[in-house]
């Protein structure tokens, strides 16, 4: 009976535990039947477990130098502008008396090939690009005036620096006044670093019975004068320097009296008389101050042609339209009242050559560097030694060719056939000394 009660009771048991279960597998399910719930959401992408962790620690080591492209540089900052960039500059120059001053050259220094000339009235007008450059205006005879910053939206003024002058007197050789003569400016070189300017060097005529000159409106700067009278040859004065607003007064030219040259002109093949051949000074000066007149040849082919340099090399140009021109070197009065020459001219021919010197075969010009070799003749000494278009001279037979003026330079390179003559020439900031032997160059 024990065993039965026993039994039974364990089925009991085990009925209530499988009931337990059952309400408990059952419950939740009512619950979720039961009870509102939002709309399923997707769930979050979940990242791979590597990302969860902290990136791995590199092992340290030396700093390593990388190159990384450097960003382009930053453009300048704009120029300061006083109005619309759309606006023209416009202004006024005037002289230094307070004239406007017409045809002035208005310039911008740091905008090249910004410029504009003045009109009747001194007035002048720049592209909008010009508002707030820095600007001069310049005018022969004056010098160039100061530097001005100007602006758009505003009457902008430019001043002219004022002219200065030279006066003085030409004497002869005892002090007495030459009372007609030629004048003229052999050469200029501006006052200041990289000024510009020009000077009128036409000669003119002076008539004075004191001798007197006087030249005016100069720009500022250092002039070499040059004179010349009837039987006085080309002779130039002392370095001058003009001042701004100031004549650079009690200078004192003196004016020798030259020699005299004569001889005969020839056929070089027939020895005939050349008649009518005309006989003048060459390259004395760079200048149109040359008032020695040229001589014609006679019936018997002589010449006389007086005023020729007393000392000091010069040379005469001998023409015929028949004849090839001949330019004769190298003469020298040596200090005498006449010296005697005796040429030879050549007959045209067919070879299209029209002259004939005797030189190095070298052309030459001024420059702002000095004096330089402009040309030169093909098959000629200068161009068997080496020397180039370009070439500027600093020495002739060791004397400083920066000191002589053109004229002097020519004439000393000239010389008779088969003489020599050392040059030192500048050439891409080397100087060379080349000597040479003087030729008769055909060109």
């Amino acid at each position: 009976m024990w065993d039965s009660r026993t039994a039974g009771t364990q089925r009991r048991a085990w009925l209530s535990a499988a009931l337990l279960s059952v309400a408990l597998l059952v419950a939740p399910l009512l619950f979720w039947l039961l009870v509102p719930h939002p709309d399923p959401v997707m769930a979050a992408r979940r990242e791979p477990a590597t990302a969860l962790l902290p990136p791995p620690q590199p092992e340290l080591a030396e700093p390593r130098e990388v190159e990384v492209e450097a960003p382009p540089p930053a453009p300048p900052p704009p120029r300061e502008t006083t109005a619309a960039r759309a606006e023209p500059v416009r202004g006024v120059v005037l002289d230094s008396e307070g004239r406007p001053s017409a045809g002035a050259v208005v310039s911008c220094r740091d905008e090249p090939g910004v410029s504009a000339s003045a009109d009747a009235e001194g007035r002048f007008e720049l592209p909008p690009e010009a508002d707030g450059c820095t600007a001069t205006a310049a005018q022969p005879p004056f010098g160039e005036g100061e530097p001005t910053r100007l602006a758009a939206g505003r009457d902008n003024v430019l001043h002219l620096s004022a002219a200065g002058g030279i006066a003085g007197e030409v004497v002869d050789q005892s002090g007495r006044p030459i009372e007609a003569y030629l004048l003229a400016i052999e050469s200029f070189q501006p006052a200041g670093s990289g000024a510009r300017g020009s000077v009128d060097g036409r000669a003119r005529k002076v008539s004075d019975p004191g001798g007197a000159f006087r030249l005016d409106e100069l720009a500022p700067g250092r002039y070499v004068l040059t004179v010349s009278a009837a039987g006085r040859p080309p002779t130039r004065s002392a370095a001058v320097d003009v001042e701004a607003g100031r004549t650079a007064d009690r200078v004192r030219i003196v004016l020798p009296q030259g020699a005299t040259l004569r001889g005969r002109v020839v056929d070089a093949a027939s020895r005939a008389p050349v008649v009518e051949a005309q006989v003048e000074l060459d390259s004395v000066t760079s200048s149109g101050a040359n008032a020695i007149s040229l001589s014609l040849t006679d019936s018997n082919g002589d010449y006389e042609l007086q005023g020729v340099p007393a000392s000091g090399p010069f040379s005469v140009r001998v023409r015929h339209e028949e004849y090839m021109a001949k330019i004769v070197s190298g003469l020298d009065a040596r200090g005498a009242g006449s010296v005697r020459t005796d040429i030879e001219l050549r007959m045209l021919d067919d070879g299209g050559s029209r002259e004939e010197l005797t030189g190095i075969g070298a052309m030459l010009s001024v420059s702002s560097s000095g004096v330089t070799i402009a040309g030169l003749i093909e098959g000629g000494p200068a161009v068997s030694a080496g020397l180039a278009q370009g070439d500027v001279i600093v020495r002739i037979d060791g004397e400083n060719a920066r000191e002589l003026p053109l004229a002097d330079c020519i004439q000393r390179l000239r010389g008779p056939a088969g003489t020599r003559v050392t040059v030192g020439v500048e050439r891409e900031g080397r100087v060379l000394d080349v000597t040479m032997r003087r030729d008769i160059v055909v060109r």
